[in-house]
């Protein structure tokens, strides 16, 4: 008979731990453990066979990783100083109180950001959330019971404010729609496709049910990365950072380099090289499309986004007005209108950014009932339902749809061919849901016309 071997030294059972026993061996209580999972991208396991399951599981190698960090020892130095300027309050000593509150022990997070994002492109991936919590508490009262301070905060808006103004100089924006959420922005950073929810500039509701010390966490962390990546990309185009002089200087201060894609015509194939030209057109129509242009925005306008699209896309924005103005952006019905000019509702500018394309202006005149506004993140001509507002817009720029959703048949078909067994099954089961949902499309259709000769 062989040795018997205790439970749970070897095997699956060895690999894993609960967050009670994490905790104990590293010597944390739950808001300090829970912090550090946060800052260094650790998060729990699921074990194959779990014992509990209302537990929560970490692997014995993520403990390991994290029990070199330092900002354990840092977490202990700050126990200890609450700990004496707590006794010093009980003491009555305001001569050792303010002592200690002026050598508060502090840390930073600048060797995460080089351990999780060994290369520049790897923050970029990373910049969607970081973009997105920065936004969202940027609007943000401040709360104490929340423990929402205002440093928070301003931080929150110094780092997005100097983010749109890269975006401006570097004309980096490319797709922006108008969402009952927020609004959503995407652009093209270093050849990478960015995209992140920004909220309306309302007073904003803070619910209760949420933990903000999580958020808060991760705010701190990415505050690090933003001004890490504000950095690296003010010195892409040539502008000191922290930024300093008024916004049009910086704007024509900076020289953005040339982030086109490069390729080898020898290695590449004619659909590859197809592509890569058409996004190369389609950024340099973005980066022009307003150039002459020059934006007087009404007070009721969202000027905080208008003037973010406008300048992004080579257009100014005029904050008087004068002769200089060629269009003024309204939202409301107006008594008077100047010959001299062109004006618009907001949506005709986000829909120009989106099709890439000076639209129309009949259908955005102030007062004119507005045509739907199309997301630009879903590629209409491979849905089974295209709304008419697209073919329209696709006419306008000359586009054949069919011969639009042909080539992409043939590119689905070429790609069917390479696929493996398990992802071509994947692939025709994702098929049926498609079909069931054209059909249910021209199920809607159908009572359309139907309702339609009843009227």
């Amino acid at each position: 008979m062989g040795k018997l071997i205790k439970k749970g030294v070897e095997g699956e059972a060895a690999q894993f731990v609960t967050k009670t026993q994490a905790m104990k061996k590293l010597q944390l209580n739950s808001q300090q453990f829970h912090k550090l999972c946060i800052l260094k991208g650790i998060y729990p396991r699921e074990p194959k066979k779990k014992k509990n399951t209302n537990k929560t599981y970490y692997h014995i190698k993520d403990l390991r990783f994290l029990s070199h960090d330092q900002l354990i020892d840092k977490f202990r130095e700050i126990d200890a100083w609450v700990k004496k300027i707590h006794k010093a309050k009980i003491k009555k000593d305001p001569i050792k109180v303010q002592k200690l509150s002026e050598n508060a022990p502090t840390y930073t997070l600048h060797h995460l950001i080089k351990e999780r994002y060994p290369r520049f492109s790897d923050a970029l991936n990373d910049l969607d959330d970081a973009l997105s919590l920065v936004c969202l508490f940027a609007s943000c009262p401040s709360s104490k019971d929340l423990k929402i301070s205002v440093d928070m905060i301003r931080a929150s808006e110094k780092l997005w404010h100097e983010f749109e103004v890269y975006l401006m100089a570097s004309r980096s924006i490319r797709k922006a729609f108008l969402s009952i959420k927020g609004i959503y922005y995407q652009a093209e950073i270093k050849g990478q496709e960015v995209t992140w929810l920004v909220p309306y500039q309302f007073t904003q509701h803070l619910p209760s049910d949420v933990d903000y010390s999580i958020m808060v966490t991760f705010l701190e962390f990415y505050h690090t990365l933003m001004r890490f990546v504000n950095f690296k990309l003010y010195q892409e185009i040539g502008i000191s950072y922290p930024p300093s002089a008024p916004l049009n200087t910086l704007i024509a201060q900076s020289t953005p380099k040339d982030t086109d894609f490069k390729f080898d015509p020898e290695f590449a194939s004619a659909p590859e090289v197809q592509a890569i030209q058409q996004k190369n057109a389609e950024r340099e129509a973005s980066r022009k499309l307003f150039e002459g242009f020059t934006f007087l925005l009404g007070r009721e306008t969202p000027k905080y986004s208008l003037e973010l699209v406008i300048r992004s896309c080579g257009g100014q924005v005029a904050f008087e007005d004068s002769e200089q103005v060629t269009h003024q952006v309204v939202d409301r019905p107006l008594k008077e209108l100047r010959g001299d000019r062109e004006y618009l509702q907001p949506q005709w500018v986000y829909d120009c950014l989106n099709f890439k394309v000076l639209l129309p202006m009949n259908s955005y005149k102030p007062g004119s009932q507005l045509p739907p506004h199309l997301s630009p993140f879903v590629d209409h001509s491979k849905e089974s339902y295209i709304p008419e507002r697209y073919k329209e817009i696709m006419q306008f720029k000359g586009e054949d749809i069919q011969e639009k959703m042909e080539i992409e048949n043939e590119k689905k078909e070429m790609g069917k061919a390479m696929m493996t067994k398990k992802i071509r099954n994947l692939y025709n089961r994702i098929q049926i849901v498609n079909k069931k949902k054209k059909a249910r499309v021209e199920r809607l259709k159908k009572r359309k016309k139907e309702i339609q000769v009843n009227e």
